[in-house]
Order: structure tokens, then C-alpha cells, then sequence
């Protein structure tokens, strides 16, 4: 239980970005969602990943630190809000790997021609 107004404030605070976060990663996953069921063409920037892998890792790192951290830290109700978002993100996550994977193996079909667009060029 919070100690103090400013604690109660913080958590309060803390609840919302919570929820606007999972709300806005449910949003986004039905995006992708819409997306994959339409076409099987790639994005307009590619299938480029900006960034290293080294990077990546030490991001991950530090979000599981800190949300070890977090899991201390937090009240209960509010710990299962952290657990329901990253669920909801790993659910996320799995629907981008799936999708990749099923790319990947339409374009290893043997006799599936890739799709070809022209591009000019000024």
C-alpha cells in the first residue's frame, strides 16, 4: 500500500501509462493482424531491421532488469496490469515471428516466382 499522496499519484500514474501501452500494443497487433491477411507484398521500407543484434540484446536485458525490479516494487493489481502487457506483447511478438515464418516459406515454395516491380529510376 502507498505510503504517502505523491506515492498513490505515481502508482496512479504509472496504472495509466500501463494501460495506454497495452491498449496502443493491441492496436498495433490487430494492425498487423489486418496487415498479414491482406498482402503478401513486403512494407514499403523493406524487411530491414535498423540496429545491431548486440543492441537488441542489451535492450532485452534491460527490460527484463527492470521488470524484475518493477515486480518488487508494485502492488499487486498493478503487477497483474505488467504481467497482462507483456503477455499481450509476447502474444504479439509471436504473431510478427509466425508471420515472418510464413513469408519465408511461400517465398521457398518450389515454382513461386517472386514478385517483380519495376522502379524507376529519375
Amino acid at each position: 500500500m502507498p505510503r504517502s499522496k505523491s506515492e498513490a499519484e505515481a502508482l496512479e500514474r504509472l496504472r495509466e501509462r500501463l494501460e495506454a501501452t497495452q491498449q496502443a500494443a493491441q492496436a498495433l497487433a490487430e494492425e498487423a493482424r489486418a496487415a498479414a491477411g491482406g498482402s503478401d507484398r513486403p512494407p514499403p521500407m523493406g524487411w530491414d531491421v535498423p540496429g545491431r543484434a548486440d543492441d537488441a540484446n542489451d535492450e532485452l536485458a534491460a527490460l527484463v532488469s527492470l521488470l524484475g525490479t518493477l515486480r518488487e516494487v508494485l502492488p499487486p493489481e498493478l503487477r497483474a496490469q505488467l504481467a497482462e502487457l507483456v503477455r499481450a506483447l509476447l502474444v504479439f511478438v509471436r504473431a510478427a515471428l509466425d508471420f515472418a515464418i510464413g513469408q519465408l516459406e511461400l517465398a521457398a515454395q518450389p515454382g513461386a516466382e517472386p514478385e517483380v516491380e519495376d522502379i524507376p529510376i529519375a
